[in-house]
């Protein structure tokens, strides 16, 4: 007999997040550190929905994105610092009327952004799919961890707001829940995934040269780095753990940039037989940012949690210090328990 599957659906918009973002004049869109296509997209569509109902919205990312992803940005709306922040930028909050957090509910993953918002003392809503946050910061929150993207909840939230999306919105979220889902492969597509694609594809949105520009259009560098990773993946527990590591020195002697790394945790995933994959970049002295996925039903989120980290179930990430012994014989024994109780759970 199949199994019955259960289907995601949103819950409702809460009533005081769309009477917030209809009343707001000056919103202040903020994301986490590091965005990536979700976090991006969302930002620039509700940027310009804002905007279409007689706001001046200010969006402000407190890091560059990868190269692949500008193009989501069309009319260059998100100021981008890749440094220290100055004046502008720390007196932002201060200066809004509204706050608007996409794509996290962690004022930390704010950056250099979060001690600016919590001391300003200016209303905060959010919108987002990650099941850890502060969510009690917030007077509206819409988090639905079961959501392919907060790309799609940004979308509900225009089409509630009463607005029509233009084509680059359409293709600012079609990018947004494309990658979030790695193009619509991933357990958390489910047919809400498939369905609001299928919309934005009737708006006019071409997914062919989006696929190309995100996927196909890597460097030499970049390709020659992911074989030193590949040349270093180590299996244990019978193949079911299996992970690598890129040391900031082979960064360096092949010139490619955090940025570029995206997608090197979801090609170690491509190995029959594993269940847990992570994936440990040096990022400075004793420094490591771990990138971690679920080839199965085990959840790695346990994992990140317990380093301080978090994001889904099938992916998560942390950051920890010290040596690179020390880095991978915690995470090792950390994900050996996680699978110990998994297999005596099922």
């Amino acid at each position: 007999m199949a199994q019955e599957v259960q289907l995601w659906q949103p819950g409702a918009i809460p009533e005081g997040l769309l009477l917030a973002l209809r009343s707001t004049r000056k919103p202040l869109i903020l994301t986490h550190i590091y965005p990536d296509g979700d976090a991006l997209g969302s930002c620039v569509a509700m940027h310009r929905c804002l905007a279409q109902l007689g706001a001046q919205p200010r969006t402000i990312l407190t890091h560059e994105v990868p190269e692949k992803l500008k193009f989501i940005d069309h009319d260059g709306v998100a100021e981008v610092f890749s440094a220290e922040p100055d004046a502008s930028h720390l007196y932002a909050p201060e200066n809004a009327d509204l706050i608007v957090v996409l794509d996290t509910s962690s004022l930390e993953r704010l950056g250099h952004m979060g001690q600016p918002v919590q001391a300003s003392g200016v209303p905060m809503v959010c919108v987002d799919h990650h099941l850890e946050g502060d969510l009690d910061c917030f007077q509206e929150i819409w988090c639905e961890p079961g959501s392919p993207a907060t790309g799609n909840l940004v979308m509900d939230l225009i089409c509630a707001l009463g607005q029509e999306l233009p084509l680059n919105s359409a293709e600012s979220l079609f990018v947004a829940i494309a990658t979030d889902t790695g193009w619509f492969r991933y357990s958390n597509s489910g047919s809400i995934a498939y369905r609001i694609a299928a919309e934005l594809v009737e708006l006019g949105v071409d997914p062919e040269p989006i696929f190309q520009k995100i996927f196909q259009s890597f460097s030499l560098e970049r390709t020659q780095a992911l074989g030193d990773l590949l040349a270093n993946v180590q299996c244990h527990n019978d193949g079911k753990i299996l992970f690598s590591l890129l040391s900031k020195q082979i960064r360096l002697r092949r010139g490619v940039n955090m940025e570029d790394l995206d997608g090197f945790v979801d090609t170690l995933g491509q190995v029959a037989g594993t269940e847990i994959v992570f994936l440990v970049v040096e990022v400075g002295p004793g420094r490591y940012k771990v990138s971690l996925r679920s080839r199965g039903d085990c959840s790695v989120h346990p994992i990140a949690s317990r380093f301080g980290g978090g994001g889904h179930a099938k992916a998560s990430g942390c950051r920890l210090e010290g040596t690179e012994e020390e880095v991978i014989a915690n995470l090792l024994e950390v994900c050996q328990e996680v699978l110990a109780s998994h297999s005596s759970g099922s």
